[in-house]
C-alpha cells in the first residue's frame, strides 16, 4: 500500500476525532510499527498489509484519545528511554526540567527520589550525574515498571517499597519528588487522555497538598546538614508549600517552567542550633 495514502487516511481519522497535532501522531505510529527513524520514513514509499494492520489498530484506539505514549510504550526523558504502561504517569516535560535542575547539583550525592514512578526522575539523574540514587514508591506495580527501566537503561540504582517515609533509613543529601497533586475534585475535570493514567499518581487528596504536607513535615528527619529538597507542584501551590517548607527549611526558591508557570520549588534544610 502507499504511505502517503496511508498517512492521509490516518490523519483524517485522528483529526476527525478531535485529537491534537495528528500529523505528529501518525508519524510516530508509523514509526514505531515500521520500526525506523524520521529520516526513514521521509523515504519510505509503501507500507505492507501486516503492518498496514497493526498501525490503523493503533490509530484506532488513539482516536478514543488513548494516550500515545502508552502506545508506543516508551518516553525520551534526560538521556534514557523509559518504558511505560497503564501503571504509572507518563513523563511530562515539565518534569525533564526537575531532572536537570537536580543532576547539575547531583554530583557525589546521595539522592532520594520520593514516588517515583516510572522511575524518569531518579535514572535521569543517575544518567546524568555520578549520584547514589534512591528509588522508591508505595505501589509494587509502579516499582516493577521503574525496575525494569533501570535494567533497559544499564543504571545501578536502589529500590525501596515505601509509603513515603514509612520504610525509608538513611539520610540523603537530596529529596526529589513529583507528588500526586490534583485535587481530588479536580480529577473529573482532566483531559481525556489523563483519564488513562493512574489515579493514585494524580490524587492530592482533597486540597492536592496531601503528600505535600506529610513530606515536608517528616523530610528533615532523611536529609543530611544543609540537604536539599526539590518539589514539582500544582498551579496556584507554591505561596501554601513555601509557608510549609519555611518551619525547617531556608533560601526557598520558585522556579518557572518553560511555560512560565510557577512549577517547581527548591528549598535547603536550616542549619542546627545547638
Amino acid at each position: 500500500m502507499e504511505l502517503k495514502t496511508v498517512k492521509k487516511q490516518f490523519n483524517e481519522i485522528l483529526k476527525n476525532s478531535g485529537v491534537c497535532d495528528a500529523e505528529n501522531n501518525v508519524n510516530k505510529i508509523l514509526m514505531h510499527v515500521l520500526n525506523i527513524n524520521k529520516a526513514t520514513l521521509l523515504i519510505t514509499n509503501y507500507i505492507s498489509s501486516k503492518n498496514f494492520k497493526k498501525a490503523k489498530k493503533l490509530v484506532l484506539k488513539r482516536a478514543k484519545h488513548f494516550p500515545l505514549q502508552y502506545l508506543l510504550k516508551q518516553v525520551q526523558f534526560c538521556g534514557n528511554t523509559i518504558f511505560v504502561n497503564k501503571n504509572v504517569l507518563i513523563p511530562r516535560n515539565e518534569t525533564e526540567q526537575l531532572c536537570e535542575m537536580v543532576f547539575k547539583t547531583a554530583e557525589n550525592k546521595t539522592v532520594l527520589d520520593l514516588c517515583c514512578g516510572s522511575g524518569c526522575l531518579g535514572l535521569g539523574i543517575k544518567r546524568n550525574a555520578n549520584a547514589d540514587v534512591t528509588l522508591s514508591d508505595v505501589s509494587n506495580k509502579a516499582l516493577r515498571v521503574a525496575k525494569k527501566n533501570a535494567k533497559l537503561n544499564g543504571l545501578e540504582v536502589k529500590f525501596v517499597k515505601s509509603n513515603l517515609f514509612e520504610n525509608i533509613s538513611g539520610k540523603f543529601d537530596i529529596i526529589v519528588s513529583n507528588p500526586p497533586y490534583i485535587k481530588t475534585d479536580d480529577l473529573k475535570n482532566l483531559q481525556v487522555e489523563v483519564g488513562f493514567e493512574p489515579v493514585l499518581a494524580l490524587d492530592g487528596h482533597d486540597d492536592g497538598l496531601f503528600f505535600y504536607k506529610k513530606i515536608i513535615d517528616e523530610a528533615q528527619k532523611f536529609l543530611n546538614d544543609f540537604g536539599e529538597i526539590y518539589f514539582e507542584i500544582g498551579l496556584g501551590q507554591d505561596k501554601t508549600i513555601t509557608k510549609l517548607l519555611s518551619k525547617h527549611f531556608d533560601c526557598i526558591k520558585i522556579i518557572k517552567d518553560y511555560y512560565n508557570k510557577n512549577r517547581f520549588i527548591y528549598a535547603k534544610l536550616k542549619e542546627k542550633v545547638c
